[in-house]
Parts: C-alpha cells; structure tokens; sequence
C-alpha cells in the first residue's frame, strides 16, 4: 500500500475509533511505520504511536523526526489527547493506556515540570501513591560490557544532570534491569575491570505498580540511597531516591495523626484550606461522636434509681471513663503504629491480643486498688469502694483489648487502621465502661 494511501486509511480509522483495526494497519518496518506518523495530521500522532507495541515503539521513535519526537512527547500531556482518551470505551482505552516503552517515558519525564508529569502519569496509567508516579528518570545508567574506564567516561558526562551518581544501574539493549553498583565499586575498581564482573545481580528493585508505602519500607529496610522501578516487563523506567521518600513518610506520618485525631487529611497547608474546607474535614466525626456519646446520657439517665439511691456512684463516672479512654487509646496507638510500620502483622492478632489483655489485667489491678482506697478514704463504705475497684479491673482489660482489637478488624477488611480515629475508640470505651460500672454496682448493692 502507498504511504497516501496508508495515511488516509489510517486516519479514516481513527475518525471511526477503530483501534482494533488501527493496530493491524500498523506493520512494516520501523522505519515505515515512522514515516508513516511523520506524516500524519499532529493532533493524530500521539494516539497512533500509543497503539505501538513496546518492543517496536522504541525502534519506531528512534526513526521518527526530532520535530515530531518532541510533539508526541508533548502530546502525552496535551489536553486533546487526555480528552479523547477519557471518551474512549474501556476496552479500547485498555488497550491504548499501556505502559509507554522506558526510553519514551524516560524523555518524556526529563522535559515536564512535576505538575505536568502529575497530569501525564494519570494518562500514563500509573495509580495515585505508587512507584509510578513518585519516580524520576534522571539516573546513571549503564551497559554491562562497559569497562570501569568506560563507565566513569559515562558518568562525567551525564552525572551533573542525573538525580544521583552514587547508585548505578546496569541495564542490557532493551532496558532490562541487568544488575546494580555503586560509585565506589567503580572508583576502586582497577580501569579494564568489566562492569558485569563487579555489579551485583541481586537487585531489589519494585514495580510501577507498588504502593509508595512499600516503596518507603524497602529503601528504609535496606538502607538505600534509591530503589530502581521496572514496568510489567522488568525494563528500567525510573528510580524512587531517599529524599523523595522522606516527603512520603512525612505525608503518611501527618495523615495517619490527622485521622488518628478524627480529622480528614488537609489537601493544601492548613493556612491554605479554606474555613469551609476545614469544617468538612472535621464536621463528619463530630456529628459521629455525639451521636455515640448520646448512648452515655442515655445509660446514665437509664439508672436514675441507682444512682438516686447511692448518689456518690455519679463521682467516679468521669475518672473510670477517661481511665478507660486513655488506656484504649494507648493500646490503639501502639497498634496502629505497628501496623504502619509493619512491626506487627494481622495474622499475630491473637498473640498481641493476649499480650495487650495481659497488660490491661495488670494495669487495671493497680488502678483498681489505688481506687478502691481512694473511693473508701472519700465515702468510707467498702462495697461502694469495691464496686469502684473492680469496675477499673474490668473497664481498663476491656478499654486496652478493644484499642487492640478494632485496628486490627479495620486492617483485615482492608481499609487503613488509622481510621479508627481515638476520639472513635474513647467514645466506644465511655460506653462500655459505663454499662460495666453500673452492671458490677446493681449486682454488689443489691439494685435489681
């Protein structure tokens, strides 16, 4: 077929939205297809290229013309071309978000500033809060037939550019993770020493796809300056560095205390958001909790007679519910925290479950003579002073297994840990202690 022919097939194609058929048209040389896009109409040359598998989209790109190899590279961040990627089926849009060949992207992040990547890498198919989308390009790659001479030759003339020297990546024609070493391998290395026989093999490395959670816990496991980030195919398309890592695990630290306060994650900085915004963000929990506080007048009105009857009961409500309050909180922060860092795992439940009762047992013991005594020194009558004792037995065992026991059911259904705000869990505690306290009081003073 002529290349007019061919340009004006393709384009008939692409105005009918068959990408099935695109693809097919899409044969020939790489050279071909090249001088093919060369001359298609701009607006079209970004989607046809996207169409390319990756093995010949690389060969395809070295062909084309500078002019045009810069406005595809501008295209994947060009509004149109998001736009009518958004209206496309989900089957073609499937099969046309695929991972761009790692020399393509590579280009492609070096030329745009973060807000454009943030936009491109959306386009790109890189999920929100993984490798894909915190990574950048700019590392010292080398071949592993290279000799040290060779690889320091290398690295002056492309270090200054380049996000770090000090780790080296090893990668063969294609761009698949070969092996990795750091500078002062190289440096100490005699000059006619090949690369392949000083890098190391054994690379940790992570996907495109992993959360940046996981990507923090590698580089902080292993000491590491940078971790390299492979597509599905396991060729070289970025690294993730320790200072990019930093800013993650204080965003995930802020958020977890944030949520660990009941309050929402600020989009902006807290001069930033708006009023109105910052009433969202707190609004929903409040409503929550006086809605779940309600339940304590409730119970306290519930035993009126009682408390009538012996009114100084009504003195250590406050003191049993904030002991309560506090020790479920210290066990759900220790949790949670454990659980963030991945010191503690959900399939130890049960182990931290009795280690955290066994705790509460004895805190709850010490507290309870302490108030026991206390309560007896105030009213001077024994069974009110061992209702009091006891209740702080059983309210401070229940308060730590329950500040236990609710971040590790939210982490099983899935969901993040910290949503088990402390506000949540006191509020819950204030409940149980109170159907505790006036549950040991009737059965000791004789009410009902």
């Amino acid at each position: 077929m002529e290349l007019t022919d061919q340009i004006e097939t393709v384009e008939r194609l692409l105005e009918d939205r068959d990408y099935h058929a695109l693809k097919e048209n899409l044969t020939g040389h790489p050279s071909e297809i090249a001088a093919l896009i060369n001359q298609l109409r701009p607006e079209n040359r970004t989607l046809i290229f996207r169409l390319l598998e990756k093995d010949i989209a690389v060969e395809v790109f070295e062909h084309m013309d500078s002019s045009v190899q810069t406005e595809i590279l501008s295209g994947f961040h060009d509004a149109r071309v998001i736009g009518v990627v958004d209206a496309m089926s989900p089957d073609d849009r499937a099969r046309l978000i695929d991972e761009l060949p790692a020399l393509v992207v590579k280009k492609l992040r070096a030329q745009m500033t973060p807000e454009e990547w943030e936009a491109t890498s959306i386009l790109l198919g890189y999920e929100d809060d993984t490798a894909g989308r915190i990574m950048t390009p700019e590392f010292v790659d080398l071949k592993d037939y290279m000799t040290v001479e060779e690889a320091l030759k290398r690295i002056r003339r492309i270090g200054q550019e380049r996000e770090t020297i000090y780790v080296l990546y090893v990668i063969d024609e294609t761009r698949h993770l070969l092996g990795v070493l750091s500078l002062k391998k190289i440096v100490l290395a005699e000059s006619d020493v090949l690369i392949r026989e000083i890098m190391d093999t054994n690379v940790i490395k992570v996907s495109i796809d992993d959360d940046q959670e996981e990507v923090a816990k590698i580089i902080q496991d292993y000491d590491f300056l940078a971790v390299p980030v492979v597509d599905r195919e396991d060729r070289l398309v970025g690294i993730v560095t320790v200072d990019d890592i930093i800013d993650i695990i204080e965003e995930e630290a802020t958020e977890d205390i944030l949520r660990g306060g009941g309050v929402e994650m600020y989009e902006k900085g807290y001069f930033e958001s708006t009023l109105l915004n910052n009433f969202r963000s707190r609004i929903v929990w409040m409503v929550l909790l006086l809605i779940l506080n309600t339940l304590t007048g409730s119970i306290i009105l519930g035993q009126q007679k009682l408390i009538q009857g012996i009114v100084v009961l009504s003195a250590f409500i406050p003191i049993l519910i904030g002991s309560g309050g506090n020790a479920g909180a210290q066990s759900s922060t220790v949790v949670i925290r454990g659980l963030a860092i991945g010191e503690i795992e959900v399939k130890h439940a049960l182990r931290i479950l009795l280690r955290e009762l066994g705790l509460g047992i004895l805190i709850g013991i010490c507290l309870g003579i302490v108030a026991t005594l206390w309560a007896f020194w105030l009213q001077g009558n024994w069974t009110v002073a061992l209702v009091v004792g006891l209740s702080f037995v059983f309210v401070i065992t229940v308060a730590t297994s329950m500040g236990t026991f609710l971040p590790m059911l939210v982490k099983k259904m899935g969901f993040d840990p910290a949503l088990i705000a402390t506000p949540l869990i006191t509020s819950t505690i204030d409940v149980t202690a109170l159907l505790i306290y006036f549950m040991i009081a009737r059965k000791l003073l004789g009410f009902g």
